[in-house]
């Protein structure tokens, strides 16, 4: 196992730190879609599932 010194472990928790405000941030502001996008969610939404791709296959063609 590969030790780790107090400063790696404390600049990677500050990392984190970093990237969790940065998450909260995106997370508070109040984003307005376009009109374009949220037709595409909507026309998505009444897509069938038959239309998709299943997991599998996708899984199967990039292994």
């Amino acid at each position: 196992m590969a030790s780790v010194t107090l400063e790696q472990l404390n600049d990677n928790i500050m990392e984190l730190k970093k990237d969790v405000e940065e998450l909260k941030e995106y997370m508070r502001e109040d984003f307005v879609r376009a009109d374009s996008v949220k037709k595409d969610i909507a026309d998505s939404r009444k897509r069938p599932d038959s239309e998709f791709v299943k997991h599998d296959d996708v899984m199967k063609r990039y292994s």
